[in-house]
């Protein structure tokens, strides 16, 4: 039985959700507004939900993953959104497996809404299986699955026989232990034997934005960044470790009509991916390690990179875009999380701790980033934050 207390914590969580969705207007359309009824609905299932059947969903919920992981491995995604109904025997006559194993795996994934049960071993879609089919998608799932799934199960034995310390040496975490290595995650991907494993990452980059919007559309850049002078002979615009230039790709688009050159810097083997990119953009490898990007931009853009690294690397790769910076024209844009000191959200968190089993880095605070700014010599020109999960934008200059 539902105890006094009980009913009304979940009477007002549930006021609280009819409150943010009940206004017709377009500020109750928005993206607070979803923001803020997501919540409430997290908040409403908790009040509803006893401890012990908690406990055990969160216990046995690695099965989903491991279902979608394998279901990506057959294809399953993609035969299904081939036509509206499908049988587990065609599913599996075309992944070249055993119905059973078919029938069992679907089980799971209809029942948390990923695809439709529609009768005995019949099967149809929603939003979530074409979602479930998309490229980036599969990417993010094979990278996340395949490598921070044994990071994490490593993660408590590491901290134990290490004195439960907060990891920052990128030689010596959790990610090393589970895969018997002393080389840092990326180095790790990058070895020749690990080409799938390199090709899913980069897809999975390519994506790891969700449906958060581009920091194009919100932040102000035309005032903020590009106001002033713009030296035509310079580039304007360099994105830093950009991957395939999903993220210059953005910008060139939203502002088409600013004159400038756009210059896209990572490894060699990554550039040489990026096949998709305009005229406008010039490939440039870089190890920002031992390199100083081109020099003199207006912009260098760099998004999810400092929090893949502790600080004294976040210094290291700093101190080397400090060097191409001019003093009263460049700015450094970081796209990345800034942490609340209370109230963290959940994605925020467990970002940050998948940070941690990865790449013995960390999501940083407001506070925590103003301390690496200082050491670094740069200022921060202002913090911007979209209602969401916590990513931001952060303009920094010498």
């Amino acid at each position: 039985m539902i105890s006094e207390a009980e009913r009304i914590e979940a009477l007002e969580a549930a006021q609280k959700l009819v409150d943010c969705l009940s206004e017709d207007s377009e500020s109750a359309r928005s993206e607070s507004t979803r923001v803020q009824a997501l919540q409430a609905a997290n908040a409403l299932t908790r009040s509803l939900e006893r401890p012990e059947d908690g406990l055990i969903k969160f216990a046995y919920s690695p099965t989903i993953w491991m279902a979608i992981r394998t279901c990506v491995h057959m294809n399953v995604f993609n035969i299904l959104v081939e036509k509206e109904t499908t049988s587990a025997r065609e599913v599996a006559e075309k992944a070249g497996a055993d119905e059973i194993i078919i029938r069992r795996l679907l089980r799971v994934i209809t029942s948390y809404g990923y695809a439709v049960e529609k009768g005995d071993g019949l099967y149809g879609i929603n939003e979530w299986t074409k979602h479930m089919q998309n490229r980036l998608t599969q990417g993010m799932i094979t990278y996340i699955f395949d490598h921070s799934m044994p990071a994490i199960a490593a993660a408590p034995e590491w901290f134990k026989e290490n004195g439960f310390q907060n990891p920052t040496d990128p030689r010596n975490g959790p990610f090393q232990k589970a895969f018997g290595t002393n080389i840092p995650i990326f180095q790790w991907l990058a070895l020749p034997e690990n080409k799938e494993r390199w090709d899913a990452a980069n897809t999975f980059f390519e994506g790891d934005r969700g449906n958060r919007p581009s920091w194009v559309t919100w932040f102000p850049v035309q005032d903020e960044l590009l106001s002033g002078k713009i030296d035509d002979q310079a580039p304007l615009l360099v994105d830093v470790a950009g991957g395939r230039g999903h993220d210059l790709l953005e910008f060139i688009n939203q502002f088409p009509c600013v004159k400038g050159k756009y210059v896209l810097q990572d490894l060699q083997k990554v550039l040489d991916s990026a096949t998709n990119l305009p005229a406008a953009v010039e490939k440039r490898a870089i190890d920002f390690f031992n390199e100083s990007p081109v020099k003199g931009a207006k912009i260098y853009y760099m998004k999810f990179i400092l929090h893949d690294y502790a600080d004294p690397e976040a210094l290291h790769i700093l101190k080397n875009v400090i060097s191409s910076m001019e003093k009263g024209y460049s700015y450094l844009v970081i796209n990345d999380f800034i942490l609340p000191d209370t109230g963290c959200p959940l994605i925020a968190a467990e970002w940050d701790l998948m940070m941690l089993t990865l790449m013995s880095a960390m999501e940083r605070t407001e506070s925590q980033w103003r301390s690496l700014f200082y050491a670094a010599g740069l200022s921060i020109k202002g913090l911007y934050q979209p209602p969401g999960d916590g990513q931001g934008i952060i303009v920094v200059a010498l």
